[in-house]
Parts: C-alpha cells; structure tokens; sequence
C-alpha cells in the first residue's frame, strides 16, 4: 500500500466515522424519523453526495457496515483452527471481528444507546443479528458437522452475543482495556457462572 492509498483509507475511515457519529446523534436527539440525509450532510460538514457515496440510507448509517469476515479466517475456523477448540475459536473469530471493527468504543456505546432507545432500530438490529446468526450457525456445522446440531449452534452465538454485550457494557470511558480483553472476562465469569 502506497502512502496516498494509506492516506485516502484513514481519511475514508474517519468521514466513516463522523458521519455515523452525526447520524446517531441526530437519531439520539430527533428520533430516526427527525432527519433527513441533507440533516446529516450539513451536521457532519459534508456534501449531501459525500454521504450518499458512503451510504445508501439513513438506517444503514445509524446501523452502520455489516461486516463480512475475511474469508481466510472463515477458511481457517472452519478447517479447525485455530486452536481445535470450537469454543477458543469461536472467542477468537469474535475477538478478531470486534478489534477490526470498534476501533472507536464511544461510537460504539452511542449506538447501543441509540438502538436500545428506539424500537424501530432495535427490529432492525434484530433481524439483522438473526441473519448473522444463520450465517454462523452454518459455519459451525460446516466446521463440527451436522451431528453437533443446529440448536446447540444457534445457543452458542446467542451467548457470544450475550458476552459481546456484557463486554461492551463492562468498559467505562478512558478505561485501558480493549473490547476484545473485556470479552476475555466476560467469557471466564461466564464459565465460572455455569460450572458453580
């Protein structure tokens, strides 16, 4: 990668970056019905075609990328690895996803709030996780096999989802630790809860 290609990509990441940042603050203070897409241009200090070439509506915005994992990690995971344990794995693969993509944990916690507080984004949060659940329900059969069943698989990325949350929730501003160390605790008082 050139410097001009490093340098466009962090200039891309941070218009990203502020334009979610606007989009939840506007939904925050006006609901998502409030604003318009030339709101959000004027807030963030863009072109209202600036906004429309990073995205395509107001709910993808505010909800922001839904992220495709690499597919060489996805190669990996399911051939057995890293480690060989579906659970060290599947903490891996969630920890590798979250240091990709919550660089910035107060855009984070703004959406939380933004998306608990209104249950029209949290419908929308939801089917989306349903279809990303899906997605990772496929991948752990491809890996385990269809005899490790698709309820087994389906309880354990709702409790990946859980222990994201608890992650999430368990970091107060300024504090040191990364998201995915967080998700390290969560996931050992999580299995110091159930063997008690």
């Amino acid at each position: 990668m050139t410097s001009a290609e490093s340098k466009w990509d962090a200039r891309r990441a941070e218009t990203t970056r502020r334009l979610r940042r606007c989009a939840l603050e506007l939904t925050r203070d006006k609901g998502l019905d409030g604003w318009t897409m030339d709101d959000l241009a004027e807030v963030a200090g863009v072109s209202r075609r600036t906004v429309f070439n990073y995205f395509d509506s107001k709910v993808a915005v505010v909800l922001g990328p839904d992220h495709e994992l690499p597919a060489d990690m996805l190669e990996v995971f399911i051939a057995g690895g890293p480690s060989g344990s579906l659970i060290a794995d599947v903490i891996e693969l969630a920890s590798q996803t979250m240091q990709d993509h919550t660089a910035d944990l107060e855009l984070v916690r703004l959406g939380r709030s933004v998306v608990l507080g209104d249950p029209q984004l949290l419908g929308l949060v939801h089917q989306r996780f349903e279809a990303r659940m899906d997605e990772s329900v496929e991948l752990i059969l491809a890996r385990e096999g269809e005899r490790y069943g698709a309820h087994r698989a389906q309880l354990l990325v709702r409790l990946m989802a859980t222990l994201f949350d608890a992650a999430l929730s368990r970091l107060d501003p300024g504090d040191p630790r990364s998201l995915a160390d967080s998700l390290t605790e969560a996931v050992a008082d999580a299995v110091a809860v159930l063997t008690d």
